[in-house]
């Protein structure tokens, strides 16, 4: 026999699942990018868009926070004409916009990632970071290359690359904050399926 709260349960299931897909489906935004924006794993996403778990409180009020909605109300639907354009706050175009690549999709999930999670003086250092990591890493390869063809490259005082010793410091005290970033498991991921397609 169901119990009243074992229906309830069900029936909160499944209008929480109904409403959130109706939601990302009106933003136009990814299950990643979505995911990003309301601080879930995609995994865990795909299971409460198909209603096989109970929404947390902690998901719907941050879907309430980002996107206006509530997704346990029945009164308005997320799909009904205008609705979506009323209760949705405004997001930024970068975010909307559907990515080319595996790449491309990245860097948007980092973006919207670090809007909701930093302040625009953090989001500067953290862009500020990655432009001095890629310099550093770009010089430093760039002179092991000219090492190994033996053509002359740098910047030389009295016999020191000062540039070549500044961007191994650089490379050493940031490669581990860089790291911490990226999506590791991903990118394996998608080296691997690009294996199997040229196979």
């Amino acid at each position: 026999m169901v119990t009243p709260q074992k229906d309830h349960e069900s029936i909160a299931r499944r209008i929480g699942a109904a409403n959130l897909l109706a939601l990302r489906a009106s933003t136009g935004l990814s299950q990643a990018q979505f995911a990003a924006a309301i601080g879930l794993s995609e995994r865990a996403l795909r299971r409460y868009e198909r209603g096989e778990r109970e929404l947390p409180q902690a998901t719907r009020l941050a879907v309430i926070e980002r996107f206006k909605f509530d997704l346990l109300a029945t009164d308005r639907l997320p799909t009904e004409v205008g609705a979506a354009k009323v209760m949705l706050s405004p997001m930024p175009t970068a975010a909307i916009r559907e990515p080319r690549d595996f790449w491309a999709s990245l860097r948007q999930e980092q973006k919207v990632f670090r809007e909701k999670n930093y302040t625009r003086l953090g989001q500067i250092i953290l862009t500020s970071r990655d432009h001095a990591y890629f310099t550093a890493t770009t010089y430093f390869a760039m002179k092991h290359l000219s090492f190994a063809l033996d053509i002359p490259f740098g910047i030389e005082v009295h016999g020191i690359d000062w540039m070549f010793l500044a961007s191994a410091a650089t490379i050493l005290l940031l490669i581990s904050s860089v790291m911490g970033e990226m999506p590791v498991f991903r990118v394996a991921r998608h080296f691997l399926r690009m294996g199997k397609r040229s196979l």
